[in-house]
């Protein structure tokens, strides 16, 4: 008994081999370079240039997914980024490396699921009773199985605890703050965070100034504890306002109403 317990103990006061240690943190940085490497995002990027149509400024950008799901050599780009996206470890990166990988992660996951089974009117049929995917465990993360709902909630929400995350996201509709034409990078995160926030909320799809008060996207509903930290929603939103909306804020307008439409982001139906 004595000999078993002393055993374990011995092992701690081993000395470590000074080339595994090496080997070890030279694997670490690597593995965390990998993301850094342009080259590891240009699928995505081909993907998004080619398939998403922006729209004027305060417009809904759109997704051509009739024109992908033709192309044979571009379906395999984004499985194949995907795959590569599997084999990374985002607990290695830098803060805002991790944020743009889970962030371009999901984006893209998204319209795999929806190219899965286009065409569809809206990504919540791919649920029973219009419950979407977001549960569903399908992608591999660190050798774990885990859903969109997962990334989004249980990671991005929980872990970086920003309103900005939801202006990242995309969930393949209409009111959902826009997919962008380029990939999300760590190194212009929070320039790009601001931009992607200012076009969101001077659309209607965010925020729309009626007669009795202000109608809101749904996410300031469902997320309202997210913009705790930044004053409340309307705070928030005055940080981001055109003129009109700000004088309105300013002067006390209400929240009255909320809306949210899930009518997928195709362009082909628009």
């Amino acid at each position: 008994m004595l000999k078993t317990l002393l055993l374990p103990t011995l092992f701690l006061f081993l000395p470590l081999d000074n080339n595994l240690v090496s080997n070890l943190n030279g694997n670490n940085i690597a593995e965390a370079q990998r993301y850094k490497n342009p080259s590891a995002h240009s699928d995505w990027n081909l993907i998004l240039k080619r398939y998403v149509i922006k729209s004027e400024p305060g417009g809904v950008n759109l997704f051509n997914y009739a024109a992908l799901s033709k192309s044979s050599n571009d379906w395999v780009l984004l499985k194949n980024y995907l795959s590569s996206l599997e084999g990374m470890n985002p607990n290695l990166m830098s803060k805002n490396e991790a944020i743009a990988y889970y962030v371009n992660l999901y984006n893209a996951v998204t319209i795999k699921l929806v190219m899965e089974n286009y065409p569809i009117k809206s990504i919540r049929k791919l649920g029973p009773l219009n419950s979407g995917p977001w549960k569903r465990k399908i992608i591999k993360l660190n050798n774990e199985l885990v859903s969109l709902d997962d990334i989004e909630h249980k990671i991005l929400r929980s872990k970086y605890k920003s309103p900005y995350i939801h202006y990242m996201l995309n969930c393949a509709s209409m009111s959902c703050p826009n997919l962008q034409a380029t990939l999300w990078k760590a190194d212009s995160l929070e320039a790009d965070q601001l931009t992607a926030a200012t076009e969101y909320i001077n659309s209607s799809r965010a925020v729309t100034l009626k007669k009795n008060g202000l109608r809101l996207s749904s996410i300031y509903k469902w997320f309202k504890e997210d913009f705790e930290n930044d004053g409340g929603v309307l705070d928030h939103i005055l940080k981001h306002a055109n003129k009109d909306l700000k004088n309105a804020i300013k002067k006390g307008v209400k929240i009255k109403s909320y809306n949210y439409d899930w009518t997928l982001n195709d362009v082909t139906d628009n």
